[in-house]
């Protein structure tokens, strides 16, 4: 026998009686309950039935609605349920405001909504339109639509009609199902087949904003909060911003350009440290070729460098190499070791495939061109394979 749903009866109902008409592993089916079961974009409520916390609510192919409980009990037992009724009204005032704004956003810019989904977060729209379609002015619009019908506190109604009685010239859009057709209507701004629950009164949605959107398989997602999510949303943001304006010692309308104004000497700043850090690596690569082996016609560079980072050593290499005929073979140890070597062109010697063969032997990767390569091997044989590549390098040019 399907569950009676008291949901649907008073969406505002969050203590009830039932019995126990099934039991299965972690699961109780009610002969009624207030408990909306997951569907149609909204999350499944949750509560407590006894003193025990209900974490999941599914309906299933019979109509019967299943709480998942850790409670055991018997068929025939009676129990008290109680939602957690700050999330219930929560996702009440989210489905709502999301049916305000799907009309806005059809009566604006014919934009069908073809997703919906409610987040713990946000909430999502998806819109058969793409971000060519709707701008950030659009997206303003839109919001402000939206925040003028919530101001207008039209009644909201849910009701069952029979498909006979349908009017598809009236409806946003068609029901899914043939039969126990739902229907939400909001005064006479949007009627559309719904199965979630509302609020009563759009003055108890209160606010909307929207947050932004993406481009998602095709169409355009939108992403929103209402209600004490909106309020949540701009408190934190406030708190956040006179924060900034603390830390800037600026104030709230000067935070933007302060912060404009920071990262510009942060920029200048940075190309300052760029600019002495190669100054730096170059005074250390004039020690580095100081020390060069002399191979007759050509020199070789070769050694570990252990304070530096993969990006300067691959500078120093590349350096190196082009201030003559120079090979450069440099190990880098960590986990894993880095093999990065350089040869200047000038050299009879093909850089990459060595190294590759080098790594390969040890269970690594690499490669490169015959003027520029690196690899890495495990930090075990980091010190080996440099060697190895030293030798092959050598034998070579000799």
């Amino acid at each position: 026998m399907a569950t009676e749903k008291l949901y649907y009866r008073d969406p505002y109902l969050h203590t009830f009686s039932a019995q126990v008409v099934a039991v299965k592993p972690g699961w109780l089916a009610l002969d009624r309950t207030a408990f909306y079961p997951e569907g149609g974009g909204q999350p499944a409520d949750q509560g407590w039935l006894q003193d025990k916390r209900v974490t999941d609510v599914q309906l299933d192919e019979e109509g019967v609605i299943w709480h998942q409980v850790d409670l055991e009990l018997e068929t025939g037992a009676m129990v008290e349920g109680r939602l957690d009724w700050l999330r219930r009204f929560d996702h009440m005032q989210q489905h709502t405001a999301q049916h305000v704004l799907s009309q806005v956003f059809w009566q604006l810019f014919s934009a069908e909504t073809v997703g919906f989904h409610l987040g713990e977060q946000v909430v999502t729209i998806d819109l058969a339109v793409t971000e060519r379609d709707l701008n950030e002015t659009a997206l303003a619009q839109a919001e402000a639509l939206a925040n003028a019908k919530l101001r207008g506190k039209l009644l909201v109604r849910s009701y069952e009609v029979s498909a006979e009685m349908l009017d598809p010239n009236l409806l946003r859009k068609l029901p899914k199902v043939e039969t126990d057709i739902r229907l939400v209507e909001i005064g006479d701004f949007d009627l559309c087949p719904c199965g979630g629950t509302h609020v009563c009164d759009l003055g108890e949605v209160g606010l909307l904003k929207v947050l932004g959107c993406e481009k998602k398989r095709g169409n355009l997602r939108v992403s929103f909060v209402a209600g004490q999510r909106a309020y949540r949303d701009y408190h934190n943001k406030h708190e956040q911003l006179l924060t900034l304006s603390q830390m800037l010692s600026e104030p709230i309308v000067g935070v933007v350009d302060a912060v404009a104004r920071l990262q510009t000497r942060l920029k200048e700043l940075e190309r300052e440290e760029k600019h002495l850090r190669q100054q730096l690596l170059i005074k250390e690569a004039k020690e580095l070729l100081a020390s060069a082996q002399d191979l007759g016609g050509s020199n070789i560079i070769a050694q570990e460098l252990l304070n530096s980072t993969l990006d300067e050593v691959k500078f120093l290499a590349s350096y190196l190499a082009e201030q003559g005929p120079n090979l450069v073979l440099f190990g880098v140890p960590g986990d894993p070791y880095r093999l990065v070597a350089a040869a200047n062109s000038q050299l009879r010697l093909a850089v990459g495939p060595l190294l590759q063969q080098v790594v390969s032997q040890h269970g690594g990767r690499g490669g490169g061109t015959p003027t520029s390569a690196q690899g890495a091997v495990p930090a075990a044989v980091g010190a080996i394979a440099l060697e190895q590549l030293v030798t092959a390098c050598r034998q070579v040019l000799n």
